[in-house]
This record gives structure tokens, C-alpha cells and sequence, in this order.
């Protein structure tokens, strides 16, 4: 178990962010549109470094509990906005495809890495000059999948040049239905932000089975 601080924590540390971007984006969409929803207690506002808001003492347990609330913050705001209304989750499906390709947008004034992919805050922009299995190798820098010891996915290059992040273990189901939502409105909502960080980039995805397939297709 690590005893210090590394490149692994940053990043889902980063994951956990891009989340509650997410979760934010939802709740000011919600307030905008006068549901009177009570959405305040699942937004965070200001993200301290991680330094300040791990236990030094516990990193992977700290980590553990922070990706949990997290998804529970995510659960819990879709059931607050939508109230179970499949035309409002609509409405939140539009929102996270918005934020989605925000980000891509952002990424897109970054600094080049050595591949050709710019990053901004731990979110990668996705250019035409890389293949589908680099675009899925940065996809998942940017999800929230659990902790890395959970393997909850893995990338399989498909025979047509295309490349899919398969789910081992879903792990995100059950936060939705505990709040009393359908858990493919997870998978609708994963889908919805994949798209929108896509956006312009020529890439596509195509989600099946709880599975993201991302390639070039007409």
C-alpha cells in the first residue's frame, strides 16, 4: 500500500474533479430551469490540493471514501433534478454532453505532449492524429471507474480498428438505484459526456452493454 503521494493519486484525484464538474453543471442547469430542486448539497465549489483533503495516514482508504461520495453525489443529484422525469433527465443528458464537450474545448488550448495530446487540468484533448486505442487510453484518464485495484475495465482493440473500454464490474448501477433510478441512466448519462468530449475530434463511441466502443465510422 502506498505510503506517500504519487502520479496515480493525482490522477483520480483529477477523475474525482471532473465528476463534480459534471455534478455542478447539473445543479446550476436545474436551478436555471426553476425545478426547485434542492440540489446545493452535492455541489462543491472550490477544489482544495489533494495534500489538503487526503489522509496522509490512509491514502488508499481516504481515496476510497472520496470516490464514494462522489458517486453518491452523482447518484443523488440526478434523482434531486429529475425527480424520476424522463423528460427532465433528458434535459440533464443535454447538460452532460455540454460539459463533456466543454472540456475537450478547454483541453484544446493546452500545451502538446511528446503523442500529440494537449491537457488541461488532467482532461485530454482528443486530436484525429491518434487511433482508437490512444482516444480509450485517454478516456480513461479522464472516468471515474472505481480505484485502480478494482480493474473495473479494460481496453480490447477490436477487429475493425476500433477499440472498446469492456466493463468487468459495474460499479456505478447501484448508487442509482439506490436512489430509486433506473442504473442504465448511469450508463445514457457516460455515453452522453464520452460525446460531447468527442466533439469534433472525428471520433465516435457507441455504447452497448454497459461497454464504450470508440472508432471512425461514416
Amino acid at each position: 500500500m502506498s505510503a506517500f503521494l504519487g502520479p496515480i493519486h493525482s490522477l483520480m484525484y483529477s477523475r474525482i474533479i471532473n465528476l463534480q464538474k459534471v455534478i455542478n453543471a447539473i445543479a446550476e442547469m436545474s436551478e436555471g430551469e426553476g425545478w426547485g430542486a434542492e440540489c446545493e448539497e452535492f455541489v462543491v465549489a472550490e477544489f482544495a490540493p489533494i495534500e489538503e483533503v487526503i489522509d496522509l495516514g490512509n491514502i488508499h482508504g481516504s481515496l476510497f471514501e472520496m470516490v464514494d461520495s462522489a458517486e453518491k453525489r452523482f447518484s443523488g443529484i440526478v434523482a434531486a433534478a429529475t425527480c424520476g422525469s424522463v423528460e427532465r433527465f433528458e434535459r440533464v443528458e443535454e447538460t452532460v454532453r455540454a460539459v463533456g464537450e466543454s472540456m475537450g474545448n478547454e483541453s484544446a488550448g493546452g500545451v502538446a505532449s511528446a503523442d500529440g495530446v494537449t491537457s488541461i487540468d488532467g482532461v485530454a484533448s482528443i486530436g484525429a492524429s491518434l487511433n482508437p486505442v490512444m482516444v480509450c487510453s485517454r478516456i480513461q484518464e479522464v472516468l471515474l471507474d472505481g480505484m485502480p485495484c478494482d480493474r473495473a475495465t479494460e481496453m480490447v482493440k477490436m477487429p475493425d480498428g476500433s477499440c472498446e473500454i469492456v466493463r468487468n464490474v459495474d460499479l456505478h448501477s447501484s448508487y442509482f438505484e439506490a436512489v430509486g433510478l433506473d442504473g442504465e441512466w448511469y450508463y445514457r448519462l457516460l455515453g452522453a459526456f464520452v460525446e460531447g468530449l468527442l466533439a469534433g475530434s472525428g471520433f465516435k463511441c457507441e455504447m452497448e452493454n454497459k461497454c464504450l466502443r470508440i472508432g471512425v465510422w461514416s
